[in-house]
């Protein structure tokens, strides 16, 4: 049985510094960002409860 992972991911958090984009599981390759964490296609103003600084 499979269990769903609650994430609470806003695709416009207004937090710069706990955006996708200075996430350590944040990936963008030219025009794509993804998320290694939740597996997913993500915006690099997006945030969700998996943030985890790249510092």
């Amino acid at each position: 049985m499979s269990q769903e992972i609650e994430y609470n991911f806003t695709e416009e958090y207004q937090n710069e510094e706990k955006q996708c984009q200075h996430c350590d599981s944040f990936l963008e390759e030219g025009r794509k960002c993804f998320c290694s964490e939740l597996n997913i296609d993500v915006p690099p103003t997006g945030h969700c409860d998996f943030f985890r600084s790249r510092d």
